[in-house]
């Protein structure tokens, strides 16, 4: 029996062969930013051989998810998820890779904000003052707005800016 083991061994081996790995289907709900960054990322860096084979399924007819813009009356608007928290590292990542430039926000006197229920503004700030307005204008401009919002929201805006840096832990 001793004799015989070993070719018994060679023709038998005790352990099957792994089977050359197979492609992986992977799908992949949604092309917003999560969907199509896992696409991008799966796609340039997982190993090539063998390249998983990606299937990616959008209800709508474009990809972007909540990211979009409207056009209104000749005049662009931002209509979907336009901000990256600084504190969101992968898609800011993300936005470096593509070679994405941010636009910094701020306090620009030209900003004009709106909240559109699907039929109507349910929320308007005041129109920006002229270009040139004086310091004490702007100032005044920026106040009223900001009594605008808390007469329209309260002081949820103050709560959930304070639920949001707990949140990050800032």
């Amino acid at each position: 029996f001793l004799l015989l083991l070993p070719v018994l061994l060679l023709v038998h081996p005790p352990f099957p062969q792994a089977a050359a790995a197979a492609a992986e289907d992977i799908c992949i709900v949604g092309s917003g930013i999560s969907g199509a960054s896992t696409a991008f990322f799966l796609t340039n860096y997982t190993a090539p051989d063998p390249a998983p084979q990606l299937r990616v399924f959008e209800r709508r007819d474009r990809v972007g998810g909540r990211l979009a813009t409207v056009t209104v009356a000749g005049e662009v608007f931002e209509a979907g998820g336009s901000i990256i928290h600084p504190r969101n590292l992968h898609v800011r990542r993300f936005a470096d890779l593509l070679g994405l430039a941010a636009k910094t926000g701020g306090d620009n006197d030209e900003d004009w904000l709106g909240i559109w229920d699907g039929a109507r503004f349910v929320f308007k700030t005041l129109r920006p003052p002229p270009p040139g307005s004086s310091w004490l204008r702007r100032k005044l401009h920026g106040l009223a707005n900001s009594l605008l919002l808390l007469r329209r929201y309260g002081l949820s805006l103050l709560r959930m800016d304070s639920f949001v840096q707990v949140q990050l832990n800032l």
